[in-house]
């Protein structure tokens, strides 16, 4: 079988099915494998690399026992137990599963109702030969809508594992004594949340043995194509590489050319045009008419792209925001911003931890509260929040629920008393329910820091319905910021639709924030509507959502998220000194 990261995630979680299914195991067992299925999932390296290496135990979330399962996977291609597990349930149950809105029970229902894929599901639907078997007409409708989502998604890469990927590359490249510089290319480099195939350039004096060297390297299944000075080849895992080796006089112009995107491209055109140069990834040429034509003449130099937009008399904007939304203009007048960078993050506010609450309303991350301190150090933060979800407030009661919290605050106070080189700060992610109301008593809420509320169920909900969720949930005074705004989940569910003009009007006056949030397959509030915000003058905060200390690094890609908006550190609160923030949420 394939053993991408994917491919395991979707067997993992398959495997849990079944226990749901054939009602074997417990709900410990069932976590633990949904919980293994998502570490692998939003990975930034490859599992099967990872065992290669003899490095599996650095999967964080993995039990001992799945990763034994991993091992017998990768040495014999099966697991025994795996295949007991599904025995007797129809391969359709578990490709039945990819669509949003359908649980284990659901997909073998439905698979006992005669659908045999996503097709037949269709089909049946619109048809409705499934209600005329008794299907429910309601979570038929719903259904639909998962099929559309699930029709929608693409093979694009998650911009934090595609990310990773490159990096180990550009690292192999460097180290080449023929390589002046090496860069990732096109969406990549923009940090768009999602990227296609994986292009790169280098710059070197002899691409031939730059093309040679790169074709060599570790973890290439095979060459789909080589040049002179460019190469394809296909990874094991499947990803695709392009390189592109460039000469160091003209780089910055290739440079330039490859990152895009296509429309920056376009508008700079023009304006070269205007100024009678060519530009094209070959280099910059000036242009002089001959009998009524344009001809180039020789190349101008462009060793980096700060020559080449010197040329047209204009700053470099940052690779981040060249999509031709204003950052030319802003760019020829010379007052592109300072954008918000990874150095300037002070702390993060959302983590969670393995802190032992009776039936959190939501996944339990994996470390404890003392080793995201000591991740925190690590990161030379001024500050870090942990921010749990709390017992679901339908399976205790508002007694025990206030009860629960306020031992965690005592547990979090003698931390804090106890640690001199980082400040330690109270919160807790808690849901916004269906009528806008919180999940939390606010007796509980007031023993808080800082608390944070998102939207956990109910997605789907209408543009009217999930605005009064959200406004709702806002005019709470214990409410300092909304967690994953638009609820999305990348290439799973689509964003919830609510009227954002007047939720950023009501943070920006009620002194309310709007997470950036950095983890992989979310990356919430989308940059586009960042960029919106700020014209209201909403302030964010950026945040990871760790459930494990790793993820904590993934601070990155939320700055990323920041920066396609537009935002500076002034936008951004927990890049304000300890001072300021403090005062900010009045600590």
């Amino acid at each position: 079988m394939q053993t991408s990261n994917a491919e395991i995630a979707k067997l993992l979680r398959s495997v849990a099915a079944a226990y749901q299914i054939k009602k074997i195991g417990n709900i410990f067992q069932i976590r633990a494998y949904e919980a293994a299925a998502d570490a692998i999932d939003q990975s930034t390296s490859e599992i099967k690399d990872l065992w290669e290496e003899n490095r599996l135990d650095e999967i964080s979330g993995v039990g001992e026992k799945i990763k034994a399962y991993l091992i017998e996977l990768f040495q014999t291609g099966r697991v025994n137990h795996f295949e007991q597990v599904m025995k007797g349930i129809p391969e359709a149950v578990f490709n039945l599963l990819d669509v949003p809105g359908i649980g284990p029970q659901t997909a073998y229902k439905l698979s006992n109702l005669g659908v045999s894929s996503l097709d037949d599901l269709k089909v049946q639907i619109k048809s409705g030969k499934l209600v005329a078997k008794d299907f429910s007409a309601k979570i038929a409708e719903k259904i639909l809508l998962g099929l559309e989502e699930a029709a929608k998604r693409d093979k694009r890469i998650l911009l934090p594992y595609a990310s990773e990927q490159i990096k180990r590359v550009i690292a192999y490249l460097k180290k080449s004594p023929d390589v002046i510089d090496a860069h990732p290319l096109g969406s990549l480099r923009r940090m768009v949340a999602t990227v296609g195939d994986l292009d790169f350039s280098a710059s070197s004096n002899n691409s031939q043995k730059v093309v040679d060297y790169f074709t060599k390297m570790p973890g290439i299944a095979r060459v789909v194509d080589k040049g002179d000075n460019k190469t394809t080849v296909v990874l094991t895992s499947g990803l695709q590489l392009d390189l592109l080796v460039g000469k160091p006089d003209s780089y910055g112009a290739l440079l330039q050319h490859f990152t895009g995107s296509k429309q920056h491209n376009i508008h700079l055109r023009t304006i070269a045009e205007e100024k009678g140069l060519s530009l094209s990834e070959y280099g910059v040429k000036k242009l002089k008419i001959q009998n009524s034509k344009f001809n180039s003449e020789e190349l101008i130099e462009t060793k980096t792209e700060e020559e080449f937009y010197k040329l047209l008399e204009m700053e470099a904007p940052p690779p981040e925001i060249r999509e031709d939304q204003g950052e030319i203009e802003v760019a020829l007048a010379h007052k592109l911003p300072r954008l918000a960078e990874l150095q300037d993050i002070k702390g993060d506010l959302h983590t969670h931890s393995n802190f032992p609450f009776v039936h959190p309303s939501h996944g339990p991350g994996t470390d404890s509260i003392e080793d995201i301190i000591k991740k925190a150090v690590s990161l030379r933060y001024q500050f870090i929040g942990i921010s749990d979800h709390p017992p679901g407030h339908d399976s205790v009661s508002s007694e025990d629920l206030i009860k629960a919290v306020e031992k965690r605050t005592k547990f979090i106070q003698s931390l804090k008393q106890r640690t001199k080189s980082i400040r330690v700060l109270n919160g807790l992610e808690i849901d916004i329910l269906s009528d806008g109301s919180l999940s939390v008593p606010d007796k509980a809420l007031e023993t808080l820091d800082y608390c944070i509320a998102g939207i956990h169920s109910g997605h789907r909900g209408s543009k009217e319905v999930i605005t009064k969720r959200l406004l709702n949930a806002l005019e709470n005074p214990h409410v300092d910021a909304i967690s994953h705004p638009t609820n999305r989940l990348i290439r799973e569910r689509g964003s919830s639709e609510a009227d954002w003009e007047a939720i950023f009007k009501y943070c920006a006056k009620n002194h309310k924030l709007l997470e950036i949030n950095g983890y992989p397959n979310r990356l919430d509030l989308r940059d586009d509507l960042v960029r919106e915000a700020l014209k209201y003058g909403v302030r964010f905060i950026i945040d990871t959502d760790a459930h494990q200390v790793s993820q904590m690094d993934n601070m990155l890609y939320g700055v990323a998220v920041a920066r396609r908006g537009w935002t500076t550190k002034e936008d951004v609160v927990n890049a304000w000194d300890w001072t300021r923030f403090a005062k900010w949420f009045k600590i």
